[in-house]
């Protein structure tokens, strides 16, 4: 399978690879990143100027290091419309992912995901990880509507996803496809979106 034709994947500016939220750094992986992240810890932390806690990589993370790495180095996927590292300022260390499943189709549509590692849950890090990624995606003009899934009863994702403007759609298609590892007792798993030709980029601190 090769890479995506040029003329489908839109140039991306480096500057633009950065977000800054109130409490958080995030950073868009790279091919050099993810595989740091995925084969080398030491180097990965010394590229990103962060401590990375014993519980990383987050749960969403674990078992797909490997292949966002070679996403990235093979061109299947664009830095910025894949994985970002949501860096703790003070003191500086990484405390979770939130990324995108790729460029949106040409309905303007992708999905999102985010994890947060022990430790750092219940503090209102995702929320912010989430509306730093939301406000980046207005900036760019390309995304009209957002997926997410989410169990029905994990409650702490769910007031992520409603303070960032998603709506519950319905069952996820996906839902007979969870195990129930992931279901952990939460349920069925619920598709929510954001509708970007309602919502509006939030300003964030610098």
């Amino acid at each position: 399978m090769s890479p995506p034709p040029a003329e489908n994947r839109r140039p991306y500016d480096r500057k633009s690879l950065n977000i800054s939220t109130p409490r958080l750094e995030l950073l868009a992986a790279t091919a050099t990143l993810a595989r740091a992240d995925a084969s080398d810890r030491p180097r990965f932390a010394a590229l990103i100027q962060s401590e990375i806690p014993q519980s990383w990589p987050p749960d969403t993370l674990a078992d797909v290091q490997e292949y966002f790495a070679d996403q990235l180095e093979n061109g299947f996927a664009l830095p910025g419309w894949w994985n970002w590292y949501a860096i703790l300022r003070q003191p500086r260390v990484s405390i979770g992912t939130v990324g995108l499943a790729g460029q949106p189709d040409d309905q303007g549509t992708t999905t999102l995901g985010y994890s947060v590692v022990p430790g750092y849950e219940g503090q209102g890090y995702a929320s912010e990880m989430v509306g730093g990624l939301i406000d980046w995606m207005a900036g760019t003009g390309r995304v009209a509507r957002v997926f997410v899934t989410t169990f029905e009863r994990h409650f702490g994702s769910i007031r992520v996803l409603e303070k960032n403007g998603f709506g519950l759609r319905g069952l996820s298609s996906e839902d007979a496809a969870a195990s129930e590892s992931d279901r952990q007792g939460r349920g069925q798993l619920m598709l929510y979106v954001g509708n970007w030709l309602e919502m509006r980029p939030r300003k964030l601190a610098p």
